[in-house]
Protein backbone atom coordinates (compact mmCIF):
# COMPACT_ATOMS: atom_id res chain seq x y z
CA UNK A 1 0.00 0.00 0.00
CA UNK A 2 1.11 3.50 -0.76
CA UNK A 3 0.46 6.95 0.59
CA UNK A 4 -1.96 8.67 -1.79
CA UNK A 5 -0.08 11.95 -1.35
CA UNK A 6 3.64 11.18 -1.56
CA UNK A 7 3.60 7.52 -2.76
CA UNK A 8 5.62 6.11 0.15
CA UNK A 9 4.98 2.46 1.14
CA UNK A 10 2.79 2.22 4.23
CA UNK A 11 1.71 -0.68 6.44
CA UNK A 12 -1.67 -1.96 7.40
CA UNK A 13 -3.46 -0.15 10.19
CA UNK A 14 -0.98 2.76 9.83
CA UNK A 15 -2.81 6.01 10.69
CA UNK A 16 -0.48 8.63 9.18
CA UNK A 17 2.25 8.65 6.55
CA UNK A 18 5.73 8.68 8.06
CA UNK A 19 7.03 10.80 5.19
CA UNK A 20 4.49 13.57 4.72
CA UNK A 21 2.13 13.06 7.68
CA UNK A 22 -0.94 12.64 5.48
CA UNK A 23 -3.90 10.82 7.05
CA UNK A 24 -4.23 7.20 5.85
CA UNK A 25 -7.84 6.77 6.87
CA UNK A 26 -9.52 4.45 4.39
CA UNK A 27 -6.21 3.37 2.86
CA UNK A 28 -4.62 1.02 5.39
CA UNK A 29 -7.85 -0.12 7.08
CA UNK A 30 -8.59 -3.86 6.84
CA UNK A 31 -11.49 -4.80 4.55
CA UNK A 32 -13.74 -7.84 4.65
CA UNK A 33 -13.36 -10.37 1.82
CA UNK A 34 -16.42 -11.07 -0.26
CA UNK A 35 -17.40 -14.68 -1.18
CA UNK A 36 -16.90 -15.66 -4.85
CA UNK A 37 -19.68 -17.51 -6.74
CA UNK A 38 -19.58 -19.14 -10.15
CA UNK A 39 -23.32 -19.62 -10.80
CA UNK A 40 -25.64 -17.13 -12.41
CA UNK A 41 -28.35 -18.22 -10.04
CA UNK A 42 -26.17 -17.28 -7.13
CA UNK A 43 -26.83 -13.61 -6.58
CA UNK A 44 -23.40 -13.14 -5.04
CA UNK A 45 -21.84 -14.11 -8.40
CA UNK A 46 -23.36 -11.08 -10.09
CA UNK A 47 -20.97 -8.21 -10.68
CA UNK A 48 -23.44 -5.96 -12.53
CA UNK A 49 -27.19 -6.14 -13.07
CA UNK A 50 -28.81 -6.02 -16.51
CA UNK A 51 -29.49 -2.46 -17.62
CA UNK A 52 -31.38 -1.26 -20.70
CA UNK A 53 -31.33 -4.63 -22.36
CA UNK A 54 -27.68 -5.29 -21.67
CA UNK A 55 -26.91 -8.60 -19.93
CA UNK A 56 -25.32 -8.57 -16.55
CA UNK A 57 -21.72 -9.61 -15.94
CA UNK A 58 -20.64 -12.34 -13.54
CA UNK A 59 -17.31 -13.14 -12.02
CA UNK A 60 -16.97 -16.26 -14.18
CA UNK A 61 -17.16 -14.12 -17.30
CA UNK A 62 -14.26 -11.88 -16.24
CA UNK A 63 -10.95 -12.96 -17.80
CA UNK A 64 -7.93 -12.96 -15.53
CA UNK A 65 -5.21 -10.42 -16.22
CA UNK A 66 -1.79 -11.54 -17.41
CA UNK A 67 0.95 -11.66 -14.86
CA UNK A 68 2.87 -8.82 -16.52
CA UNK A 69 -0.13 -6.52 -16.17
CA UNK A 70 -0.71 -7.15 -12.48
CA UNK A 71 0.17 -4.11 -10.30
CA UNK A 72 3.46 -4.39 -8.48
CA UNK A 73 4.69 -2.97 -5.24
CA UNK A 74 6.80 -0.18 -6.84
CA UNK A 75 5.64 3.14 -8.32
CA UNK A 76 5.81 3.59 -12.08
CA UNK A 77 8.90 5.18 -13.59
CA UNK A 78 8.23 8.89 -14.01
CA UNK A 79 10.61 9.09 -16.96
CA UNK A 80 8.58 6.47 -18.78
CA UNK A 81 5.39 8.49 -18.46
CA UNK A 82 4.31 10.41 -21.54
CA UNK A 83 4.99 14.14 -21.50
CA UNK A 84 3.59 17.09 -23.42
CA UNK A 85 6.00 19.33 -25.21
CA UNK A 86 5.78 23.04 -24.23
CA UNK A 87 6.80 25.57 -26.80
CA UNK A 88 9.53 27.96 -25.63
CA UNK A 89 8.66 31.66 -25.26
CA UNK A 90 11.05 34.50 -25.99
CA UNK A 91 12.67 36.05 -22.89
CA UNK A 92 11.27 39.29 -21.48
CA UNK A 93 13.53 42.15 -22.52
CA UNK A 94 15.13 44.29 -19.80
CA UNK A 95 13.42 47.69 -19.29
CA UNK A 96 15.06 50.79 -20.60
CA UNK A 97 16.12 52.67 -17.43
CA UNK A 98 17.74 55.51 -19.31
CA UNK A 99 16.51 58.90 -18.03
CA UNK A 100 14.97 61.03 -20.80
CA UNK A 101 16.57 64.46 -21.19
CA UNK A 102 14.72 67.66 -21.98
CA UNK A 103 11.04 68.09 -22.62
CA UNK A 104 10.53 65.29 -25.13
CA UNK A 105 6.90 65.15 -26.22
CA UNK A 106 5.40 61.74 -25.66
CA UNK A 107 2.73 60.57 -28.08
CA UNK A 108 -0.18 58.82 -26.41
CA UNK A 109 -1.66 55.75 -28.04
CA UNK A 110 -4.34 56.32 -30.63
CA UNK A 111 -7.85 56.22 -29.26
CA UNK A 112 -10.67 54.53 -31.12
CA UNK A 113 -13.55 56.96 -30.76
CA UNK A 114 -15.91 55.12 -33.09
CA UNK A 115 -17.75 53.23 -30.35
CA UNK A 116 -18.32 56.45 -28.47
CA UNK A 117 -19.70 58.20 -31.52
CA UNK A 118 -22.04 55.37 -32.41
CA UNK A 119 -23.42 55.07 -28.89
CA UNK A 120 -24.02 58.79 -28.51
CA UNK A 121 -21.42 59.35 -25.81
CA UNK A 122 -19.30 62.51 -25.88
CA UNK A 123 -15.64 61.65 -26.54
CA UNK A 124 -12.98 63.00 -24.24
CA UNK A 125 -11.14 65.95 -25.78
CA UNK A 126 -7.40 66.00 -25.20
CA UNK A 127 -5.91 69.43 -24.84
CA UNK A 128 -2.81 69.65 -26.93
CA UNK A 129 -1.37 72.37 -24.69
CA UNK A 130 -1.27 70.07 -21.68
CA UNK A 131 1.82 67.88 -21.22
CA UNK A 132 1.30 64.42 -22.62
CA UNK A 133 1.81 61.36 -20.49
CA UNK A 134 3.18 58.07 -21.82
CA UNK A 135 0.99 55.49 -20.15
CA UNK A 136 3.27 52.71 -21.40
CA UNK A 137 6.41 54.19 -19.91
CA UNK A 138 7.89 52.44 -16.87
CA UNK A 139 8.68 55.67 -15.03
CA UNK A 140 7.22 59.10 -15.67
CA UNK A 141 9.62 61.95 -14.86
CA UNK A 142 8.00 65.43 -14.88
CA UNK A 143 9.62 68.03 -17.01
CA UNK A 144 11.67 70.53 -15.00
CA UNK A 145 10.48 74.14 -15.08
CA UNK A 146 13.08 76.70 -15.84
CA UNK A 147 14.21 78.66 -12.76
CA UNK A 148 13.50 82.00 -14.42
CA UNK A 149 9.94 80.96 -15.28
CA UNK A 150 9.34 79.79 -11.73
CA UNK A 151 10.57 83.05 -10.25
CA UNK A 152 8.40 85.06 -12.63
CA UNK A 153 5.32 82.97 -11.83
CA UNK A 154 5.80 83.39 -8.09
CA UNK A 155 6.76 87.05 -8.23
CA UNK A 156 3.29 88.41 -7.53
CA UNK A 157 2.67 85.94 -4.72
CA UNK A 158 5.98 86.75 -3.07
CA UNK A 159 5.10 90.45 -3.07
CA UNK A 160 1.80 89.88 -1.21
CA UNK A 161 2.52 86.93 1.08
CA UNK A 162 5.55 87.22 3.38
CA UNK A 163 7.84 84.26 3.56
CA UNK A 164 7.42 82.20 6.68
CA UNK A 165 10.05 80.42 8.71
CA UNK A 166 12.89 82.40 7.13
CA UNK A 167 13.50 84.33 10.33
CA UNK A 168 12.19 84.09 13.92
CA UNK A 169 10.87 87.64 13.61
CA UNK A 170 8.32 86.46 11.03
CA UNK A 171 6.71 84.02 13.42
CA UNK A 172 3.53 85.38 14.96
CA UNK A 173 1.37 83.97 17.69
CA UNK A 174 -2.18 83.57 16.49
CA UNK A 175 -4.43 85.61 18.78
CA UNK A 176 -6.75 83.38 20.76
CA UNK A 177 -10.47 83.76 20.33
CA UNK A 178 -12.42 85.84 22.81
CA UNK A 179 -14.26 83.91 25.47
CA UNK A 180 -18.06 83.83 25.27
CA UNK A 181 -20.11 85.89 27.69
CA UNK A 182 -19.73 84.63 31.22
CA UNK A 183 -20.75 86.33 34.44
CA UNK A 184 -17.57 86.92 36.42
CA UNK A 185 -16.91 87.77 40.03
CA UNK A 186 -15.56 91.19 39.12
CA UNK A 187 -18.91 92.15 37.57
CA UNK A 188 -20.85 91.02 40.64
CA UNK A 189 -18.57 93.03 42.93
CA UNK A 190 -18.82 96.06 40.64
CA UNK A 191 -22.59 95.82 40.69
CA UNK A 192 -22.71 95.84 44.49
CA UNK A 193 -20.24 98.72 44.57
CA UNK A 194 -22.44 100.77 42.26
CA UNK A 195 -25.48 100.03 44.43
CA UNK A 196 -23.56 101.22 47.49
CA UNK A 197 -22.65 104.47 45.71
CA UNK A 198 -26.26 105.12 44.72
CA UNK A 199 -27.48 104.48 48.26
CA UNK A 200 -24.78 106.70 49.76
CA UNK A 201 -25.78 109.54 47.44
CA UNK A 202 -29.22 109.79 49.07
CA UNK A 203 -28.32 108.71 52.61
CA UNK A 204 -27.15 110.85 55.52
CA UNK A 205 -23.39 110.82 56.04
CA UNK A 206 -23.11 112.39 59.50
CA UNK A 207 -25.44 114.17 61.92
CA UNK A 208 -24.08 116.83 64.30
CA UNK A 209 -26.35 118.04 67.13
CA UNK A 210 -25.90 120.27 70.17
CA UNK A 211 -28.19 120.69 73.14
CA UNK A 212 -27.90 124.49 72.80
CA UNK A 213 -27.02 126.81 69.92
CA UNK A 214 -23.30 127.46 69.78
CA UNK A 215 -21.52 129.89 67.51
CA UNK A 216 -19.05 128.20 65.19
CA UNK A 217 -20.71 124.80 65.24
CA UNK A 218 -22.79 123.99 62.18
CA UNK A 219 -25.36 121.51 63.26
CA UNK A 220 -27.56 119.30 61.15
CA UNK A 221 -27.26 116.43 58.68
CA UNK A 222 -24.42 116.25 56.23
CA UNK A 223 -24.90 114.53 52.85
CA UNK A 224 -22.70 114.28 49.79
CA UNK A 225 -24.17 117.49 48.39
CA UNK A 226 -23.41 119.44 51.57
CA UNK A 227 -19.83 118.15 51.66
CA UNK A 228 -19.30 119.01 47.99
CA UNK A 229 -21.85 119.80 45.31
CA UNK A 230 -20.08 117.68 42.72
CA UNK A 231 -19.34 114.64 44.90
CA UNK A 232 -22.59 112.78 44.20
CA UNK A 233 -22.23 113.08 40.43
CA UNK A 234 -18.59 112.06 40.71
CA UNK A 235 -19.76 108.91 42.49
CA UNK A 236 -22.32 108.29 39.74
CA UNK A 237 -19.60 108.58 37.11
CA UNK A 238 -17.43 106.05 38.94
CA UNK A 239 -20.38 103.68 39.41
CA UNK A 240 -21.25 103.85 35.71
CA UNK A 241 -17.69 103.14 34.62
CA UNK A 242 -17.22 100.28 37.07
CA UNK A 243 -20.41 98.53 35.91
CA UNK A 244 -19.58 99.09 32.23
CA UNK A 245 -16.08 97.73 32.73
CA UNK A 246 -17.39 94.70 34.58
CA UNK A 247 -19.84 93.98 31.76
CA UNK A 248 -17.10 94.22 29.13
CA UNK A 249 -14.93 91.91 31.24
CA UNK A 250 -17.72 89.32 31.09
CA UNK A 251 -17.48 89.48 27.28
CA UNK A 252 -13.76 88.71 27.47
CA UNK A 253 -12.36 92.20 26.81
CA UNK A 254 -9.16 92.61 28.78
CA UNK A 255 -9.28 96.37 28.54
CA UNK A 256 -12.77 96.10 30.04
CA UNK A 257 -11.29 94.23 33.00
CA UNK A 258 -8.73 97.01 33.35
CA UNK A 259 -11.51 99.59 33.17
CA UNK A 260 -13.41 98.00 36.04
CA UNK A 261 -10.21 97.72 38.08
CA UNK A 262 -9.30 101.36 37.48
CA UNK A 263 -12.82 102.52 38.34
CA UNK A 264 -12.60 100.49 41.54
CA UNK A 265 -9.44 102.40 42.51
CA UNK A 266 -11.07 105.69 41.54
CA UNK A 267 -14.11 105.00 43.71
CA UNK A 268 -11.89 103.88 46.58
CA UNK A 269 -10.00 107.20 46.38
CA UNK A 270 -13.26 109.12 46.12
CA UNK A 271 -14.62 107.31 49.19
CA UNK A 272 -11.53 108.01 51.31
CA UNK A 273 -11.70 111.69 50.40
CA UNK A 274 -15.41 111.84 51.35
CA UNK A 275 -14.64 110.15 54.68
CA UNK A 276 -11.89 112.72 55.27
CA UNK A 277 -14.29 115.59 54.58
CA UNK A 278 -16.84 114.10 56.99
CA UNK A 279 -14.24 113.66 59.71
CA UNK A 280 -13.09 117.23 59.14
CA UNK A 281 -16.58 118.49 59.96
CA UNK A 282 -16.68 116.35 63.09
CA UNK A 283 -13.22 117.51 64.22
CA UNK A 284 -14.18 121.15 63.71
CA UNK A 285 -17.29 120.75 65.90
CA UNK A 286 -15.29 119.00 68.61
CA UNK A 287 -12.63 121.75 68.57
CA UNK A 288 -15.27 124.46 69.03
CA UNK A 289 -16.81 122.46 71.87
CA UNK A 290 -13.49 122.44 73.74
CA UNK A 291 -13.02 126.18 73.23
CA UNK A 292 -16.53 127.21 74.36
CA UNK A 293 -16.68 127.53 78.13
CA UNK A 294 -19.40 130.12 78.78
CA UNK A 295 -22.27 127.91 77.59
CA UNK A 296 -23.07 124.47 78.87
CA UNK A 297 -24.17 122.20 76.06
CA UNK A 298 -23.81 118.68 74.84
CA UNK A 299 -22.36 117.74 71.43
CA UNK A 300 -23.73 114.63 69.76
CA UNK A 301 -22.17 113.28 66.57
CA UNK A 302 -23.72 110.40 64.63
CA UNK A 303 -22.09 108.61 61.75
CA UNK A 304 -25.18 107.57 59.82
CA UNK A 305 -25.80 104.87 57.20
CA UNK A 306 -24.25 106.92 54.41
CA UNK A 307 -20.93 107.03 56.26
CA UNK A 308 -20.71 103.24 56.42
CA UNK A 309 -21.87 102.91 52.84
CA UNK A 310 -18.94 105.11 51.85
CA UNK A 311 -16.64 102.78 53.80
CA UNK A 312 -18.16 99.83 51.94
CA UNK A 313 -17.53 101.58 48.61
CA UNK A 314 -13.85 101.99 49.47
CA UNK A 315 -13.49 98.31 50.42
CA UNK A 316 -15.42 97.03 47.39
CA UNK A 317 -13.39 99.24 45.06
CA UNK A 318 -10.12 97.75 46.27
CA UNK A 319 -11.50 94.19 46.04
CA UNK A 320 -12.72 94.86 42.49
CA UNK A 321 -9.23 95.98 41.50
CA UNK A 322 -7.68 92.83 42.94
CA UNK A 323 -10.28 90.64 41.18
CA UNK A 324 -9.60 92.37 37.86
CA UNK A 325 -5.94 91.31 37.97
CA UNK A 326 -6.98 87.86 36.74
CA UNK A 327 -7.18 89.42 33.24
CA UNK A 328 -3.74 91.00 33.50
CA UNK A 329 -2.32 89.02 30.54
CA UNK A 330 -1.93 90.25 26.97
CA UNK A 331 -4.47 87.85 25.45
CA UNK A 332 -2.42 87.74 22.24
CA UNK A 333 -2.98 91.45 21.60
CA UNK A 334 -0.13 93.73 20.47
CA UNK A 335 1.55 95.90 23.10
CA UNK A 336 0.91 99.61 23.42
CA UNK A 337 3.35 102.10 21.99
CA UNK A 338 5.98 102.40 24.74
CA UNK A 339 6.83 106.04 23.99
CA UNK A 340 3.21 107.17 24.11
CA UNK A 341 2.69 105.12 27.26
CA UNK A 342 5.73 106.74 28.89
CA UNK A 343 4.44 110.24 28.08
CA UNK A 344 1.07 109.29 29.50
CA UNK A 345 2.71 108.10 32.71
CA UNK A 346 4.56 111.41 33.04
CA UNK A 347 1.29 113.24 32.49
CA UNK A 348 -0.29 111.19 35.30
CA UNK A 349 2.49 112.24 37.67
CA UNK A 350 1.93 115.88 36.74
CA UNK A 351 -1.82 115.45 37.32
CA UNK A 352 -1.48 114.16 40.87
CA UNK A 353 1.24 116.69 41.71
CA UNK A 354 -1.00 119.65 40.83
CA UNK A 355 -3.32 119.51 43.90
CA UNK A 356 -0.30 119.33 46.21
CA UNK A 357 1.04 122.73 45.14
CA UNK A 358 0.12 125.41 47.75
CA UNK A 359 -1.46 128.71 46.80
CA UNK A 360 -1.50 132.09 48.56
CA UNK A 361 -0.04 131.97 52.05
CA UNK A 362 -0.22 128.17 52.37
CA UNK A 363 2.87 125.99 52.46
CA UNK A 364 3.57 122.50 51.22
CA UNK A 365 3.46 121.28 54.83
CA UNK A 366 -0.25 121.98 54.88
CA UNK A 367 -0.72 118.82 52.82
CA UNK A 368 0.05 116.66 55.85
CA UNK A 369 -0.29 118.89 58.95
CA UNK A 370 -2.80 121.41 60.32
CA UNK A 371 -1.92 125.08 59.88
CA UNK A 372 -4.33 126.45 62.50
CA UNK A 373 -3.59 126.06 66.17
CA UNK A 374 -7.22 126.41 67.22
CA UNK A 375 -8.92 123.99 64.84
CA UNK A 376 -7.02 120.77 64.41
CA UNK A 377 -7.60 119.09 61.04
CA UNK A 378 -7.83 115.32 61.54
CA UNK A 379 -5.31 112.95 60.08
CA UNK A 380 -8.08 111.14 58.21
CA UNK A 381 -8.58 114.24 56.06
CA UNK A 382 -4.91 114.40 55.02
CA UNK A 383 -4.86 110.67 54.48
CA UNK A 384 -8.02 110.80 52.34
CA UNK A 385 -6.54 113.41 49.99
CA UNK A 386 -3.20 111.63 49.65
CA UNK A 387 -4.84 108.24 49.14
CA UNK A 388 -7.01 109.57 46.34
CA UNK A 389 -4.01 111.12 44.59
CA UNK A 390 -1.95 107.96 45.07
CA UNK A 391 -4.67 105.72 43.61
CA UNK A 392 -5.20 108.02 40.62
CA UNK A 393 -1.49 108.29 39.88
CA UNK A 394 -0.89 104.59 40.49
CA UNK A 395 -3.65 103.58 38.09
CA UNK A 396 -2.31 105.86 35.34
CA UNK A 397 1.40 105.18 35.74
CA UNK A 398 1.16 101.45 36.37
CA UNK A 399 -1.54 100.96 33.75
CA UNK A 400 0.35 102.69 30.94
CA UNK A 401 3.81 101.36 31.73
CA UNK A 402 2.72 97.72 31.43
CA UNK A 403 1.83 98.57 27.77
CA UNK A 404 -1.11 96.18 27.65
CA UNK A 405 -4.78 96.48 26.85
CA UNK A 406 -5.57 95.80 30.50
CA UNK A 407 -3.32 98.68 31.56
CA UNK A 408 -4.96 101.06 29.11
CA UNK A 409 -8.34 100.31 30.63
CA UNK A 410 -6.87 100.60 34.13
CA UNK A 411 -5.56 104.10 33.44
CA UNK A 412 -8.84 105.22 31.85
CA UNK A 413 -10.89 103.90 34.76
CA UNK A 414 -8.54 105.39 37.34
CA UNK A 415 -8.92 108.91 35.96
CA UNK A 416 -12.71 108.75 35.45
CA UNK A 417 -13.82 110.23 38.79
CA UNK A 418 -10.99 112.79 38.86
CA UNK A 419 -11.96 113.89 35.35
CA UNK A 420 -15.47 114.85 36.46
CA UNK A 421 -14.19 116.65 39.57
CA UNK A 422 -11.72 118.59 37.42
CA UNK A 423 -14.37 119.54 34.82
CA UNK A 424 -17.03 120.53 37.37
CA UNK A 425 -14.61 122.61 39.45
CA UNK A 426 -13.14 124.19 36.32
CA UNK A 427 -16.62 125.23 35.18
CA UNK A 428 -17.76 126.16 38.71
CA UNK A 429 -20.78 123.84 38.77
CA UNK A 430 -22.76 124.23 41.98
CA UNK A 431 -22.13 126.37 45.03
CA UNK A 432 -19.27 124.32 46.43
CA UNK A 433 -17.59 122.17 43.79
CA UNK A 434 -14.42 120.41 44.89
CA UNK A 435 -11.44 119.86 42.69
CA UNK A 436 -9.24 116.78 42.56
CA UNK A 437 -8.36 115.85 46.17
CA UNK A 438 -10.55 118.75 47.38
CA UNK A 439 -8.39 121.32 45.60
CA UNK A 440 -5.25 123.17 46.66
CA UNK A 441 -4.54 124.57 50.11
CA UNK A 442 -4.67 128.36 50.15
CA UNK A 443 -6.78 128.62 46.99
CA UNK A 444 -9.35 131.42 46.95
CA UNK A 445 -11.77 129.62 44.62
CA UNK A 446 -12.51 126.18 43.21
CA UNK A 447 -10.57 126.63 39.97
CA UNK A 448 -7.97 123.83 39.65
CA UNK A 449 -4.29 124.65 39.61
CA UNK A 450 -2.72 125.18 36.19
CA UNK A 451 -0.45 122.18 36.73
CA UNK A 452 -3.48 120.02 37.46
CA UNK A 453 -5.15 121.22 34.27
CA UNK A 454 -2.02 120.57 32.19
CA UNK A 455 -1.62 117.09 33.67
CA UNK A 456 -5.27 116.17 33.10
CA UNK A 457 -5.23 117.43 29.51
CA UNK A 458 -2.02 115.63 28.60
CA UNK A 459 -3.23 112.43 30.28
CA UNK A 460 -6.46 112.41 28.27
CA UNK A 461 -4.58 113.03 25.02
CA UNK A 462 -2.10 110.22 25.68
CA UNK A 463 -4.91 107.82 26.57
CA UNK A 464 -6.72 108.64 23.32
CA UNK A 465 -3.56 108.25 21.22
CA UNK A 466 -2.69 104.96 22.92
CA UNK A 467 -6.17 103.62 22.29
CA UNK A 468 -6.06 104.59 18.60
CA UNK A 469 -2.61 103.06 18.04
CA UNK A 470 -3.62 99.88 19.88
CA UNK A 471 -6.71 99.55 17.66
CA UNK A 472 -4.65 100.01 14.49
CA UNK A 473 -2.06 97.45 15.62
CA UNK A 474 -4.80 94.97 16.43
CA UNK A 475 -6.37 95.38 12.98
CA UNK A 476 -3.01 94.81 11.29
CA UNK A 477 -2.44 91.70 13.34
CA UNK A 478 -5.82 90.29 12.37
CA UNK A 479 -5.15 90.90 8.66
CA UNK A 480 -2.09 88.66 8.83
CA UNK A 481 -4.36 85.73 9.43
Amino acid sequence: MYCPLCGRTVEENQKFCAECGHSLAGVTDLTEALPVTSSRADPTNVVSEPNDGQPGVTLDQLAPLPDDELPGDELPDIAALPTQEISARPPIPDPDWETPTGDVPLTPPALDLAPLVTTGEVPTVINAAEPRVDVLATTQIPAQRDAADTAAALGDIADEVPELFDDPDNLYEYPPGRDPFKVKLVFILAFFGAIAVLMAAVADIIDIRTSAPVDGIATGVRTLDTLGTNLAVAGFVGATVIVLGGLLACFGFRWGAGLVGGAGLALAGWATMVLGLAEQRIASAESMTRQTTDIAFTLRVTRDLGFWLIVAVAVIGLVVFVASLRSFGTGGKPALNPWIAALGAVAGVVLVAGPLLPEGTATFANNYSSAATVTDVPTVYFAGRLIQLALIGGAIVFGLLIVRAYGLGLAAGGVSVAFWMWVSSQLGMGTNPLGVAAGNFGASNSTPHAVTTAGMTLTLVMLAVSAILATVSHQRQMRRY
